[in-house]
């Protein structure tokens, strides 16, 4: 187990480190994983050697030789590099697996944030002797759903690892509340000295115009579209409408030439009967071709600071379907590449997991998977961001209520103009205000009941006598 601190980067085959994460565990499995694997090629080494020697042509036995050298070899190199590619790493704000494999040219990533963790668990197979002799088994990261739980086999040291993972979940909440007590701190010193808040000045920059796509990323084919609101918009890969309108793009052509063909080669007489085939051609082909594109134009994706959004429509009005889900509902993110084309062109699947639901939601055959998983990934850590200042910036206005009433005065709508103020009045201890309020020295004379009005109010009971003072 190997401990990274670089301060850029996670992974460079991965993403980046966030500003404010620190990297605790970088590794990989067990060095057992590589060996239970080697051992059929190291085996056949020394066979496939004293196999050649007993040749008696020396050409034929020098090319055993090789033979025995270079395939044991070439099998030992392939596992090692499928050893060396799948990594763990542990931050202090969440966990990412990377499985590659070389042969199906397949990469794998998965990660959970440590605010999902809810349970992490280590089994020791019971008939696996090398398991204890070797001390590595199988950590269990379970979340609320159980459709994001992560399974890391063959890891060195799973119960070290599983009191690394709950040390680091704990510490993740009181280092959350530490935050949360310096954002209400930082909050009450702007309200103080009568700065806006980011909100505010957010709140100000908005306006009620419709988002619009930004300028050079809207083109006729564009897979990945940023909104001027910060949203971004993604279709499935290029190679999806390729692959689904070339037929009916072929047919529009091909009945076109026809149309050309019919007036300048074609007998007048024949006419009649190519024009109208390829009419119906071109009609066909044209209908076709604006069903697919439509499919494929508004199929979309759409990913903004608070929901992620799937839309699947038809033309025609024939079905239209729109789900949409919280960021913070997202347990796992996971993203997979699979076969050559794939990985040459770079077309994969986004799967996420939701707390509380039987199946994940996809984002299927897009462009740069790993790069959409970060970026939900991003979005999903600014929006905790965001809820842990909106809950500093309740209590800052509370605090504000409770010292403007303090100091005797209503709440303002507006406190940056009297803030200082009220905060000084209010923590300054006024003597006068502990004192009791002070009698007057005369009081007022009452009217004098009458004896009709003393009897009524008190029948029976005798008037007390009135004394006067000499």
């Amino acid at each position: 187990m190997s401990n990274s601190t670089n301060p850029k980067k996670i992974n460079p085959r991965f993403a980046e480190q966030r500003e404010d994460e620190a990297v605790l565990i970088n590794t990989r499995r067990h060095i057992w994983g590589f060996l239970r694997t080697a051992w059929l090629p190291m085996l056949l080494l020394p066979v496939m050697w004293l196999a050649a020697t007993q040749v008696q042509a020396r050409p034929l036995q020098l090319g055993l030789l090789g033979l025995s050298l270079l395939l044991p070899g070439v099998a030992l190199v392939y596992f090692y590099l499928e050893w060396r590619n799948d990594s763990v790493i542990v931050t202090d704000q969440r966990i990412i697996r990377i499985n590659r494999t070389i042969l199906t040219m397949r990469r794998q990533i998965a990660q959970i944030g440590m605010e999902s963790v809810h349970e992490i668990n280590f089994e020791i197979p019971s008939g696996d002797i090398f398991a204890r002799l070797l001390r590595y088994g199988t950590v269990i990261v379970k979340t609320a759903g159980a459709q994001g739980n992560l399974e890391l086999d063959l890891m060195p040291g799973p119960e070290r690892m599983q009191q690394l993972v709950l040390a680091t979940r704990k510490g993740y909440d009181e280092q959350q509340a530490q935050r949360h007590g310096k954002m209400v701190r930082a909050e009450m010193q702007r309200w103080v000295a009568g700065e806006a808040t980011d909100d505010e000045l957010r709140a100000q920059e908005t306006t009620d115009q419709p988002p619009r796509p930004v300028r050079g990323s809207n083109s006729y084919l564009s897979a990945r579209i940023e909104m001027s609101n910060g949203d971004i918009v993604y279709r499935k890969h290029i190679s999806v409408w390729l692959r689904h309108t070339t037929i009916p793009l072929a047919v529009c052509f091909a009945s076109l030439a026809a149309l050309v063909l019919t007036f300048t080669v074609v007998a007048p007489d024949m006419r009649v009967v190519t024009f109208s085939m390829a009419m119906v051609a071109l009609l066909v082909g044209s209908l076709a071709y604006y069903w697919l594109d439509w499919d494929w134009r508004n199929d979309i994706y759409i990913l903004s600071d608070d929901t992620i959004t799937l839309v699947h429509k038809r033309p025609f009005f024939l079905q239209n379907l729109r789900d949409q889900i919280l960021v913070e509902r997202i347990d796992n993110v996971e993203s997979s590449t699979s076969g050559f084309i794939s990985a040459l062109l770079q077309i994969g699947d986004v799967r996420m997991s939701l707390v509380g639901a039987d199946e994940p939601k996809l984002f299927t055959r897009v462009h740069k998977p790993a790069q959409i998983q970060q970026e939900i990934s991003r979005r999903q850590h600014n929006k905790a961001r965001r809820r842990a200042r909106y809950d500093a910036m309740q209590q800052r206005q509370i605090l504000g209520e409770y010292l403007a009433v303090a100091n005797g005065a209503a709440y303002p709508a507006n406190p940056a103009a009297v803030a200082q103020r009220d905060l000084r009045s209010s923590l300054v201890i006024n003597s006068d205000r502990n004192r009791p309020a002070r009698l007057p020295r005369k009081l007022a004379p009452q009217p004098a009941a009458s004896k009709a009005d003393s009897s009524l109010a008190n029948p029976g009971k005798p008037r007390p006598p009135r004394f006067r003072s000499n």
